[in-house]
């Protein structure tokens, strides 16, 4: 066996070091390298000198079964994000905060693919089958008998279980309470990660099994676990959304079987979590009328035109320097804003306090919400509301100037659906021409204030 030499590796990407550092040069995550061997390190590589060759065959061979049909999986959200259905023995990663809704989602999918004639395997990781049980009989009042459960947490038992009954659907909740006996550290741990999961996906390709696995999110926003994880399951899919919030977004991080511009807007109910049909016109229902500060602006989310309120608040400094609080939003892009308006426009903020609200718990990280943003600001600042039937989008660049958003058409068929008249955009070629709408293109963010009425 290799001898374990002194140094320092990364708990994250299981990068080696021969001194400690506050930041891993491979992963960029700081606070990550501690003392000792990783596991990975400490793995003997066995000798291929041996090795047989394996046969190739011609791809010619698989034009017969290539093109397997999906399997429906009786939810229209689901159809949707994974093109169709699921693909035989593919692998998804569900991620989410803890409490977002990952369980009771995929608890609702499981009923309904079982109540259509498939098998269903739920291993219960973190909760107790108990547990599990009280969530499915609050989402329905039958639960169908080929829905099963298996309390285990042993990856490799996992694996031999789903080779023996061979289920058309595996939820393992979560990849995280995994672990396998033969591998060194605690369940969580990037190496148990990592193998437990290889563990369970080379069972679904030999058994023609869809699984999905549940993962955690650490508070940086990312998937608790290797990086190595996402490289190794077909689909990443990440729920996001304010758990204060009602509204849930289920988007498409990776799709081998499919393209990654689908998303879904959900609310949390009685009866669980339930698609919204409409999302622009829900996220822009209760918007105050007549108040300054408050601008709409439309985001893409996937494929989506996503209709989103964005609020501002101007306030004088009380002492010291002014604060800035974002919610929803970009931090460095107000910082950007507030100096583009003030150089560019001779809008100043020096003195005040400036907060800033993507309404309805949405994470919008969307350049096109720069002139919203900037809008908002200063119609905060000279506490004149905007009139209601107009929506700006637009990216703001250094110089002051606006520039081009991608699907500008798509955006503003969807605020016109939407009842809205007049649209803030950036100054194009070819100007976009919208039947009973007034688009007025500008150049900069000084022109983008006075068409909004605002000076």
């Amino acid at each position: 066996m290799n001898a374990k030499q002194p140094g320092y590796y990364c708990t994250k990407c299981d990068a080696q070091f021969l001194k400690w550092s506050g930041q891993c040069t491979e992963c960029g995550k700081w606070s990550t390298i501690v003392e000792g061997v990783s596991d990975e390190a400490a793995v003997v590589r066995p000798s291929t000198s041996n090795a047989r060759a394996g046969k190739s065959q011609s791809f010619a061979t698989l034009e017969q079964t290539a093109h397997e049909p999906r399997t429906a999986t009786g939810v229209d959200l689901w159809d949707r994000i994974l093109s169709g259905g699921f693909v035989r023995g593919s692998v998804t990663l569900l991620g989410g905060e803890p409490g977002i809704g990952k369980s009771t989602l995929l608890a609702q999918l499981a009923l309904v693919f079982a109540e259509r004639g498939n098998r269903v395997l739920y291993v219960t990781g973190e909760e107790s089958p108990l547990q599990v049980h009280l969530r499915l009989k609050r989402l329905a009042t039958v639960i169908p008998s080929s829905f099963e459960f298996l309390d285990q947490t042993q990856a490799d038992v996992i694996a031999a279980t789903i080779r023996e009954t061979k289920p058309n659907l595996t939820i393992i909740d979560s990849v995280q309470s995994m672990r396998l006996p033969d591998v060194a550290g605690e369940p969580g741990n990037p190496t148990q990660v990592r193998a437990s999961a290889a563990v369970v996906a080379e069972a679904a390709k030999q058994t023609g099994c869809s699984i999905i696995l549940v993962g955690q999110v650490t508070k940086e926003g990312e998937l608790a676990g290797p990086r190595l994880l996402e490289h190794l399951v077909d689909s990443v899919l990440m729920m996001e959304g304010d758990r204060t919030q009602s509204f849930r977004l289920l988007r498409v991080v990776k799709h081998r079987f499919g393209n990654t511009e689908e998303s879904g807007i959900l609310t949390m109910g009685e009866q669980g979590l339930v698609e919204v049909l409409d999302p622009s016109a829900a996220f822009i229902a209760d918007r105050p009328k007549e108040t300054s500060g408050s601008v709409i602006t439309c985001l893409m989310q996937g494929a989506r035109p996503l209709l989103v309120e964005v609020q501002a608040l101007v306030t004088p400094a009380g002492f010291g320097t002014p604060s800035r609080r974002v919610t929803g939003v970009d931090a460095n892009r107000l910082s950007l804003l507030l100096a583009v308006l003030g150089r560019r426009a001779g809008v100043g903020f020096g003195d005040q306090d400036v907060f800033v609200n993507a309404v309805g718990g949405v994470e919008a990280k969307d350049p096109s919400i720069d002139l919203a943003i900037a809008l908002a600001l200063a119609s905060a600042k000279f506490d004149k509301p905007l009139a209601r039937d107009v929506i700006a989008m637009g990216e703001v660049g250094l110089a002051g100037e606006i520039r081009p958003v991608a699907r500008l058409a798509l955006r503003l068929k969807e605020a016109a659906r939407l009842g809205f008249k007049v649209a803030i955009v950036p100054k194009e070629k070819d100007t976009v021409i919208m039947p009973m709408m007034t688009v007025i293109p500008c150049s900069n963010i000084k022109e983008a204030i006075q068409a909004a009425g605002l000076r």
